[in-house]
């Protein structure tokens, strides 16, 4: 018999003509992945989001505001030998937790990036107090699992290894085209993930590498007055179309200020394509071949990328090398550490 499991994230949702989507993959493959070990439920949010995945409505339920999110976890609360996971720290997740550790419910804390840097980039440091004070009590009363050991310290944690890769992402792997240098970047367009020094850097860089493209695709700011080698793409939830994207260029950059085990990565390296990222977050860079590291400043930046360029056909046979974690050995590492 399957073990009970509520999943509680902030994740906002939006049902359109009768289905509901998400903005952010994870929740789908958690849905699809974790259901072979679980009887799963998942509570989310209600916002109108430009719909991007969508999701199996069975066991899904949506809260239109925070009353309605807690009552949700009461429910929940009353069925026995029900565990929690609860994915970040937000305010919802933490009222969340507050009911469940009075219900002396199995709780487990799932941090996927280092909230201290993003709310510090986001809110400013005045609200780090109130993160602080959030993540403390959390952590105290739950399980953690993170995904590197830069997120907390002096903490008893477990870790896994996100990953959307499945046998398709290394398939019919094609060999970049080399005439001109097309970046790319996947991920949200927040001041967070750096994504205006790119653009700063990047406007500069063009200026002496006029043979030169970069690629956003993602959402959130509406970003204007971009030069005409930046293009912007809609996120797609059709997994051979990102395939093809990635295709399609020949470096991704990261430029985030913090992150925790990013997906994005993988995804590149399995097409074998480089990967730089800014200094910051120099950590997720781990043991891969082929993620190269440089200043968020544009002196730094060309340097990095002309050494890739120059070298592409030797760092081609160094990607090979690489063992990528699956989507199948990340929900086997989550399943066996909620289970255990």
């Amino acid at each position: 018999m399957k073990q009970d499991l509520v999943i509680v994230n902030n994740e906002k949702c939006f049902r359109i003509n009768n289905k509901l989507y998400c903005q952010n993959i994870e929740i789908k493959l958690l849905s699809e992945d974790l259901k072979k070990y679980f009887d799963l439920r998942f509570i989310l949010r209600n916002s109108k989001v430009k719909p991007v995945h969508q999701l199996n409505q069975d066991n899904i339920k949506i809260a239109s505001n925070i009353g309605s999110f807690l009552y949700n976890i009461l429910i929940y609360t009353l069925k026995r030998n029900t565990k929690f996971l609860l994915i970040s720290i937000t305010p919802y997740t933490f009222l969340s937790f507050l009911i469940l550790f009075l219900f002396r419910k199995k709780i487990y804390l799932y941090l996927r990036s280092d909230g201290q840097k993003e709310t510090k980039h986001i809110f400013g440091k005045k609200f780090l107090f109130i993160y602080n004070l959030m993540q403390f009590l959390m952590i105290k009363g739950s399980k953690l699992i993170v995904v590197n050991n830069e997120i907390v310290k002096n903490r008893n944690f477990s870790i896994v290894q996100p990953s959307s890769l499945d046998k398709s992402w290394t398939n019919n792997v094609t060999n970049p085209n080399l005439n001109k240098i097309t970046l790319l970047y996947v991920g949200r367009l927040k001041i967070e993930k750096g994504i205006y020094s790119l653009i700063n850097i990047f406007s500069k860089f063009v200026k002496n590498k006029s043979n030169s493209t970069l690629t956003m695709i993602g959402h959130g700011d509406k970003i204007l007055n971009l030069p005409p080698e930046i293009n912007l793409l809609e996120p797609t939830a059709n997994k051979n179309d990102l395939i093809n994207i990635y295709d399609h260029h020949n470096l991704l950059i990261l430029p985030s200020f913090t992150e925790g085990y990013p997906r994005v990565i993988l995804e590149s390296l399995s097409r074998r394509r480089p990967v730089l990222i800014f200094d910051e977050i120099s950590h997720v860079k781990k043991d891969f071949y082929g993620v190269y590291v440089c200043k968020r400043n544009e002196k730094s930046f060309t340097e990095a990328v002309e050494y890739i360029f120059k070298n592409y056909n030797s760092i081609k046979f160094e990607l090979e090398k690489n063992k990528l974690p699956t989507r199948e050995d990340f929900a086997l590492q989550l399943s066996k550490l909620i289970n255990s």
